[in-house]
């Protein structure tokens, strides 16, 4: 049995509000050896180090910064091979006793890059101490900012990304109460007649939250009949919501 060195932690830095940041994903910034950075560009500047920026500011003694790049690509050999050389850098840092704290958008076991990582950790270097923080998610913050209950009672949520083949979204429409769009919204004004014909109303409510949280942050709420008439701006921090009224509701 390997002897386990050094310590590995995914930490959710929630979807973009600093103070949306837990206490215990501000203890470990705080005294990690190293902060690690998920970048898709070497020249692009991080979300997740602009979050926690204030944090590290507090720190008696600077962090080491490791900035890991993936790079957006649907080469599956490439990936494989970032994500077995990232997590082989990762491993040598923590083979030398220190704790590396990756930083990553909401939460860390949801649609997010951390997940191919730690899967990689996990599997290639078991020896290092595996720890993972939750943080607030998007899709929760979005249904915050737009005050709209994701689920009440028996109600079913799916979540889905965009892209998903209409198909397939009507299928899963038929057996849901809220549906949850991630990642873009630009998917929506063709899956209006979808969502009608899989038992969502005309007065289903709709949100569109983009940048949720952010100082950019835009909020468009209304009803499925309105989506037509909107205008909406393609953006990847952006999610769609559509809660059907049930019967109890419409009483």
């Amino acid at each position: 049995m390997k002897k386990v060195v050094g310590k590995f932690v995914g930490v959710g830095v929630g979807p973009g509000d600093p103070e949306l940041i837990t206490v215990k994903a501000v203890k470990v910034l705080k005294t990690a050896d190293v902060i690690s950075i998920p970048k898709a560009h070497e020249n692009k500047p991080s979300l997740a180090l602009s979050i926690v920026k204030d944090v590290l500011k507090e720190r008696k003694n600077a962090p080491e910064v490791l900035e890991l790049v993936f790079p957006m690509t649907n080469d599956k050999d490439e990936l494989e091979r970032l994500w077995c050389e990232n997590a082989h850098i990762v491993a040598g840092e923590a083979k030398k006793g220190k704790t590396i704290a990756f930083i990553t958008l909401g939460d860390p076991m949801f649609y997010s890059t951390f997940i191919y990582l730690c899967k990689k950790m996990q599997q290639e270097h078991p020896e290092v101490e595996l720890q993972i923080i939750p943080g607030v998610t998007s899709l929760t913050a979005c249904a915050a900012v737009s005050k709209i209950p994701l689920a009440e009672k028996n109600e079913v949520v799916a979540v889905l990304t965009s892209g998903v083949a209409e198909e397939k979204i009507s299928e899963i429409a038929k057996h849901a109460s809220s549906l949850v769009f991630m990642k873009g919204a630009k998917q929506l004004k063709s899956l209006v007649p979808v969502l009608e014909k899989s038992g969502f109303t005309k007065n289903s409510t709709v949100a569109i939250v983009r940048r949720c949280t952010l100082p950019q942050q835009d909020v468009l709420v209304g009803k499925l009949s309105d989506v037509k008439d909107w205008d909406i701006h393609d953006d990847y921090f952006s999610i769609s919501m559509i809660k059907q009224k049930t019967k109890e509701n419409l009483k």
